[in-house]
């Protein structure tokens, strides 16, 4: 081990340029005394440096901070002191530094040496009593240790936003301030993002929200009702902010996929009904009413054959489509006056009725009060489906996430060998159909394979399963991941729309264990683990959004379980409802899901 006292004048830092001699203050007496009371500044080896006890047991050594150690030092002196027995000096402060250094092969750190060990022999003969030297000694040294970390206060999020604000106004890029600060590239991109909007900083700094929280404000500055809605989400249940962001972008979608087909439509000459348009609410579609009350019941109207009408006009809803694996929007074309234009329904026969019976002696008037409550409970039980449809949708995107990241750590969560043998053991439908489709979930969600790309492997396919090459690979910690991972994506694969207020016991028992390790249920998904269902807490939809249309595809988004492909002869209240109403949600809704069946 080699020093050198920072007072050494041929201590000098290589390639120092020359500078201006300057008068310096004399060296007296009590100037040296003030030193030695300070200590010795010197350069030391860090692996000659001795470890004393601690009172942290878990140095945490990441990979950044040992990262940034290697690449600019160790900025602050670790405090030592030198041992009278044989000169070895004593780290007192700085044990994750010592050990970071070491880690990173660093030939020496400056080390502050103090100039008095602790129990020394002066203390021992002053108090008589060597033992009681030594504790207050030890005492001491426990008190430094605690106030040095308990308290620092680290930097907070906002300011680290500032902070990575002003090297980009100094010119440097995202990547450069990842490198050099040795801060991961994730947090960077969500530093910079957050660095970009002045409402996110503000809102943020106001109630001291975290980065991941700033970030998802920056992505929804524009948008001020959802701005208040997230804030609010983030302060009263900060573990639904994934989820209500969600809701959000796929709201945000949707309007962006029906705005660019109603342009289409308004170039076209035709009325489009927006989603706040008063005619919505008494407008039909023509898939349910014939040309004329002359013509034979079941006669369809056809759009071409509509387009001369004076209520002729359209709405645009989205549903699912297989071909495209993703939303689209369409027109569902309506009549805004069916009656006046000379319309009828397509069916004159009456409907059965799902109504309560009435009542011995009941009016004319309380029976109407009755079936316009029926209706409009009817119509809530409606609105809380769709509602709770698009609640899973979006939940799913943000389980599905949770997913890879849980698939990426090191170690299962604690239990996950029991709760994969048990689940084998079961034998359920959704995990033996995942094993025999080749379980393209689990490969994509661990990172191994595009499912989009056809995932054709096993059998005699010659391309031996990723997971299971993984497998052959990996370490017993490893394995245990990927059986953890075949098990959970064969569930997830198994979940659908229905399943928040029909779930299987498989199902139950899914959710029920992602929660227990961790993952924060939307409230959508708390409906599953839950004896009784209803609404999901989120807005109602209004009515254009309760005319939404997607398809999971196997099951349909309607409330009853409507025969799809025979949609113009569905007999349902809620058809019944729809028509007596002149309810364009409603009948939009089975439109929507016919056309969707049909093209699957």
């Amino acid at each position: 081990m080699t020093t050198h006292t920072a007072t050494d004048s041929t201590d000098r830092v290589e390639d120092q340029p020359e500078t201006t001699s300057t008068s310096v203050a004399p060296v007296t007496a009590e100037l040296l005394h003030d030193v030695d009371e300070l200590g010795e500044l010197a350069w030391a080896d860090p692996t000659t440096l001795v470890l004393e006890v601690n009172t942290r047991t878990d140095v945490h050594l990441d990979p950044h901070f040992c990262a940034s150690i290697r690449d600019r030092g160790v900025r602050e002196p670790i405090n030592v002191y030198r041992r009278a027995a044989d000169g070895a000096l004593v780290v007192r402060k700085g044990q994750r530094r010592t050990l970071a250094a070491v880690k990173a092969g660093l030939a020496r750190v400056r080390v502050l040496v103090e100039p008095q060990s602790p129990a020394t022999d002066a203390d021992a003969e002053a108090s008589g009593d060597p033992e009681q030297a030594q504790r207050a000694a030890e005492a001491e040294r426990i008190i430094d240790q605690l106030g040095e970390n308990q308290h620092r206060a680290g930097i907070s999020d906002a300011d680290e936003v500032a902070a990575h604000q002003q090297l980009l106004g100094l010119g440097m890029t995202a990547g450069q301030i990842a490198r050099t600060t040795r801060t991961p590239a994730k947090r960077v991109r969500q530093t910079t993002a957050v660095a970009g909007s002045a409402r996110a900083l503000e809102v943020g700094s106001c109630h001291d929200l975290d980065l991941v929280q700033m970030a998802v404000i920056a992505e929804f500055a524009d948008d001020d009702t959802a701005v208040e809605q997230l804030t609010e989400t983030a302060l009263t249940r900060p573990g639904q902010l994934a989820h209500q962001a969600q809701r959000l972008r796929d709201a945000r979608a949707d309007r962006a996929l029906c705005a660019e087909v109603e342009e289409q439509l308004r170039a076209d000459g035709v009325t489009v009904l927006g989603r706040d348009d008063e005619g919505l609410e008494t407008a039909t579609a023509i898939a349910r009413l014939r040309p004329t009350a002359d013509d034979p019941a079941g006669t369809d109207l056809t759009e071409q054959a509509h387009r001369d009408c004076p209520g002729h006009a359209a709405t645009v809803m989205t549903r699912w489509d297989f071909e495209q694996a993703g939303r689209i929007a369409q027109p569902v074309w309506m009549c805004l006056a069916p009656a006046e234009h000379g319309h009828a329904e397509l069916y004159d026969r009456p409907r059965p009725s799902t109504t309560t019976a009435a009542p011995v002696g009941e009016t004319d008037e309380q029976r109407q009060t009755r079936e316009d409550r029926e209706r409009e409970v009817a119509r809530q039980e409606r609105r809380t489906v769709i509602a709770n449809n698009k609640a899973w949708d979006s939940a799913q995107v943000v389980r599905r996430d949770w997913l890879r990241e849980l698939f990426t750590r090191k170690a299962a969560p604690k239990g996950a060998a029991i709760f994969v043998a048990a689940e084998i053991a079961r034998g359920d439908h959704d995990l033996r159909r995942a094993m025999e489709s080749r379980n393209f979930l689990a490969a994509t969600l661990l990172g191994l394979s595009d499912a989009s790309a056809g995932g054709v492997y096993g059998f005699h396919s010659g391309r031996p399963h990723p997971i299971a090459e993984a497998a052959g690979s990996s370490s017993a910690a490893r394995a245990t991941m990927l059986s953890l991972a075949v098990v959970l994506a064969a569930f997830e694969e198994g979940t659908h729309r229905n399943s928040w207020r029909n779930p299987s016991p498989t199902t139950r028992r899914y959710v029920t264990q992602l929660r227990e390790w961790g993952y924060d249920l939307s409230d959508v998904e708390q409906l599953v683990i839950t004896e009784q269902t209803g609404t999901t807490g989120t807005t109602p939809p209004d009515a254009a959004d309760e005319a939404d249309s997607a398809d999971d595809g196997s099951k349909t988004d309607s409330a009853d379980g409507v025969a799809v492909e025979d949609q113009a002869a569905a007999t349902t209240e809620l058809d019944t409802a729809a028509t007596a109403e002149g309810g364009a949600e409603a009948t939009a809704e089975v439109i929507a899901n016919g056309e969707a069946a049909a093209n699957h």
